[in-house]
């Protein structure tokens, strides 16, 4: 996906809406400036932020790497999200050597954080998901249409759907269990 065709990242207000207070890291322009990628994806980490997202973003720090840039960690799943020169593609990488494709770009990514924790706070079933079969049922079914929109906004985080390499559909298709 080109880099032009990149959506624009959701504002800081609305993460913190729904994250809450002191729980959107923002870079600042030092941390990035040397960073080589384009500006626009340099100004989404600066003007938007990370959000910490229980079992998926459970730390955010901003530096350079040998190959790639650190965005965030999350330690519950032993994985660390990074950034590529140039283009700005994001992968997580776990300790095991594994690597999943997140999506085509930073800002892809902050919208399908946005999507994704927007989703978790506001969702009446997912905290009752295993009260009974209508709910896991209604949990199911909000996961698939989540993914959905991931995928809508960016089709290669959906890619052929195998969880050993993308890492949305491995992450929202087993969030239940």
């Amino acid at each position: 996906m080109p880099v032009d065709d990149a959506p624009l990242p959701p504002a800081f207000e609305a993460v913190t809406a729904w994250a809450g207070t002191g729980r959107v890291m923002r870079a600042t322009e030092l941390d990035v400036a040397t960073w080589w990628l384009p500006e626009p994806q340099k100004a989404a980490l600066v003007s938007c932020g990370v959000p910490l997202i229980d079992d998926l973003v459970s730390a955010v720090s901003f530096h350079a790497e040998p190959t790639m840039y650190r965005l965030a960690n999350s330690d519950d799943l032993d994985w660390v999200y990074r950034a590529a020169p140039v283009t700005g593609e994001v992968q997580a990488w776990s300790s095991d050597g594994s690597t999943w494709f997140v999506n085509s770009t930073i800002t892809h990514w902050l919208c399908s954080l946005h999507m994704v924790g927007s989703w978790l706070t506001s969702s009446t079933v997912i905290g009752r998901w295993d009260e009974d079969g209508q709910a896991e049922e209604e949990a199911l079914a909000e996961l698939a249409d989540l993914l959905e929109r991931i995928t809508a906004l960016d089709p290669p985080a959906f890619g052929d759907g195998d969880h050993a390499t993308h890492f949305w559909p491995a992450v929202l298709d087993r969030w239940l269990y």
